[in-house]
């Protein structure tokens, strides 16, 4: 077993566990294990929230397209933490917050009727599911190629798979929500630093191979020194990662449970808004250094002919001592060990709360929600197993699970600030579903493949449908309009019986 290994193995356990024995007092309930029972303040609410949208999307994902697109790939954290985050936590947060509910399936039951809460609960799940595959193959990747994997045999790749789901299993087991707030919290000051320290030992291990004017020059030699510019607006970078991250993050993240059970966490609305500039910051920050490693990574022959998924792992090997190889695996599982481990937390309740609670037993006892939450963590972790032993690619993987949120973020959006209009709702949403599959499986071989992506039909379905159904049937009015009219009358009914 490598230092970097047992280093990195030896730092999640003594957190989890350390951790777990501090909280698990601390969990007498259901509504404890998670969300908290609302009793965060904001630095752990905001990190709990910053970690949970970053995993592998920031990470592995993006040094793998660098090899493509270059430094451009970067424009995927800034969208994300200059332009979902801020959105997120300042108004989609705190209006989740204020539907009272447990899931947002249980919010659009709640707003457009019973049935298309228990539609989206059955399909949510799956999605989260899938997103935790791409999940646990990047924190195999990391622990299996830096731990010299990549110069060894592949037999130990599915031992890698099963390790990082155990390890993530930890990471929520105990106290749920409340302990991935706390590791959190140490795990973003240890994913920043961890990252960048790599970065800069980096330059110091160019300076006696040209420093970084040789991986200017190497680019610049082979005809692509766009590669190093984050001003590269070609129409793959455009087509493939501007647009899909724009409205992926915004309609895909801001419909997942993951994102909106931290809101639950939150003592109070401003204890949600008031962390906004450093989730922010460190959900963009977080991009950089692997973009950077992999840039250096596949300018140096050697390393690149393992391929882009290896690129940062094979500078690694390369170039730091095993003490700082140890330390870079710990910032990337930083990443996707929080993100998996709250996509499984969010899965679980929405499947016991929704399904087994609201549908097959509303008199369900607390004690047994709180063991069936957990029973389900072990559940959707064995359902992950399988699928990421395949090996997919993850980028393309991510496109397709998260374009199924599309048209449910769409019309909870309309919902909200326009109209409540039930039959325009389910037509949104199938529609927006139908083209997602019918795009999957037969798309125009005449388009570009930056045009391929199911992305593009699922928005085009859900705006056509949700804006055009809802200007020609009528409806109730906004459902933040009706929360505030409702306010307004208790307000005023209190009056009235005080004055009496």
């Amino acid at each position: 077993m490598s230092t970097a290994l047992v280093i990195a193995i030896a730092y999640f356990l003594i957190l989890s566990i350390g951790v777990s024995f501090w909280l698990k007092r601390k969990v007498k309930s259901g509504a404890d294990f998670v969300t908290g029972s609302g009793s965060l303040s904001w630095p752990l609410v905001a990190a709990c929230f910053v970690l949970a949208p970053l995993g592998s999307g920031h990470t592995l994902s993006l040094w793998e397209g660098s090899a493509g697109m270059g430094a451009s790939v970067l424009w995927w954290g800034m969208m994300s933490g200059g332009v979902f985050v801020p959105l997120f936590l300042l108004w989609f947060g705190p209006w989740f917050r204020r539907l009272n509910v447990q899931t947002f399936p249980e919010g659009m039951g709640k707003m457009f009727g019973a049935r298309i809460g228990w539609l989206i609960s059955a399909v949510f799940p799956a999605q989260l599911i899938g997103i935790c595959i791409a999940e646990v193959m990047a924190t195999a990747t990391a622990l299996f190629a830096l731990s010299g994997g990549s110069r060894g045999p592949l037999d130990m790749f599915p031992d890698c798979i099963l390790l990082a789901v155990i390890l993530t299993i930890l990471y929520i087991i105990a106290a749920g929500l409340m302990q991935v707030a706390w590791m959190n919290l140490v795990n973003a000051i240890m994913l920043i630093a961890g990252s960048f320290i790599a970065v800069f030992f980096t330059g110091s291990w160019l300076s006696d191979r040209g420093g970084w004017q040789y991986v200017s020059d190497f680019y610049a030699d082979a005809g692509t020194a766009w590669k190093t510019s984050i001003l590269n607006f070609s129409p793959d970078i455009i087509f493939t990662l501007i647009f899909p991250c724009l409205i992926l993050t915004l309609f895909m993240q801001s419909a997942s449970q993951a994102q909106n059970q931290p809101m639950l966490a939150a003592r109070s609305e401003s204890d949600v808004r008031r962390g906004v500039f450093w989730a922010s910051f460190v959900n963009s920050l977080a991009a950089y250094p692997w973009v950077i490693l992999a840039l250096v990574g596949m300018s140096i022959p050697a390393i690149a002919v393992g391929g882009a998924k290896l690129a940062v792992p094979g500078l690694a090997l390369e170039a730091f001592p095993g003490w700082l190889v140890g330390l870079l695996m710990i910032s990337l599982l930083s990443a996707t060990l929080s993100t998996t481990a709250i996509l499984i937390l969010a899965a679980s309740h929405i499947m016991v709360n929704d399904i087994f609670k609201g549908v097959l037993n509303p008199k369900m006892k607390d004690k047994t929600f709180l063991a069936l939450t957990r029973m389900m963590i072990f559940i959707c972790t064995i359902l992950v197993i399988i699928p990421a032993l395949r090996d997919p690619e993850i980028l393309p993987l991510l496109y397709w699970i998260f374009s199924f949120a599309i048209p449910v973020f769409g019309v909870y959006l309309i919902g909200m600030l326009w109209k409540v209009n039930k039959i325009a709702a389910w037509t949104t949403i199938l529609a927006g579903y139908a083209a997602a599959f019918v795009w999957t499986f037969a798309a125009p071989h005449w388009l570009p493949d930056y045009l391929s992506l199911n992305v593009y039909p699922t928005t085009f379905a859900t705006l056509f449908f949700g804006i055009v159904l809802n200007l020609i049937l009528p409806g109730k009015p906004g459902y933040l309009r009706q929360m505030k009219r409702a306010t307004e009358r208790t307000d005023a009914g209190a009056a009235a019986a005080t004055t009496h």
